[in-house]
């Protein structure tokens, strides 16, 4: 999953959600209004810009594998934004005091390897903190490949997926986190309509995005009407709701 995509197109798709997930999951973490974080797995920015706001831009980091980092570091001038895959962060041990990530472990192979590579770059009793979607509460992408998967029956799921909120929490413990804490963060995003929906699924942002624009004009209509069955066929604006699993833990002393 490469993330080639503007961001404005993953704005559109995403951002939406990104932009009401950002300042609960930061309150979650605990960044209030002084120390050093890194946003890890940044994307657009809508995260790094959220801590920018708290703590000065000077006082933030932030890093992404793909082409988005620029969106990232053009919305955060200031910030010390810079091209890296989350197993691999290009700062030395012990450089923040704390680092997040939202919306990244359930694209990592290995979610534990990426929660180790925080905690290397946060000081000793520093906070790293992870969110990802609860699939099963995030209607935007579960009504997609519910829908998908009656019309192609092999399509496949969005991401790896984890089976509980007490499973997320394990991640920090396997990392190697001291009081860990798991919680529920609750969202949602709004569409002035149908098209405006099913528009951004045609950005080609995300495992949906990039499914969408791999089948033929006649089965991706075909998906599109079931969609709008099983979203309730909405007439005008509307709303939907998505749940993400956060863990917050502490690098030990």
């Amino acid at each position: 999953m490469t993330f080639d995509v503007s961001g404005d197109a993953y704005d559109r798709f995403m951002g939406r959600y990104s932009r009401e997930l950002a300042p609960v999951f930061a309150d979650f973490a605990e960044i209030r209004a002084a120390g050093t974080v890194v946003d890890v797995g940044c994307g657009s920015g809508i995260l790094t810009a959220e801590l920018a706001g708290r703590l000065g831009a000077e006082q933030v980091a932030a890093a992404d594998p793909s082409p988005l980092v620029e969106a990232s570091a053009a919305r955060v001038p200031g910030a010390d934004v810079r091209q890296g895959a989350a197993e691999a962060l290009p700062w030395a041990d012990a450089s923040f005091d704390a680092a997040l990530a939202q919306l990244v472990l359930h694209f990592l192979d290995d979610p534990v390897a990426g929660l180790v590579e925080m905690r290397r770059v946060v000081r000793p009793g520093g906070v790293v903190a992870a969110c990802s979607w609860n699939f099963s509460e995030m209607r935007l992408l579960r009504t997609f490949w519910e829908a998908a998967r009656s019309v192609v029956p092999a399509a496949s799921a969005e991401t790896l997926e984890f089976a509980s909120l007490e499973e997320f929490g394990e991640l920090g413990r396997r990392a190697g986190l001291e009081d860990v804490e798991a919680a529920p963060l609750d969202v949602s995003a709004g569409y002035g309509s149908f098209d405006e929906l099913w528009g951004s699924f045609q950005l080609g942002v995300g495992p949906a995005g990039e499914f969408c624009a791999s089948l033929d004009a006649e089965t991706r209509d075909r998906i599109r009407d079931e969609y709008r069955r099983r979203a309730g066929d909405p007439e005008g604006s509307f709303t939907l709701d998505a749940e993400a699993w956060a863990l917050r833990g502490r690098v030990p002393s």
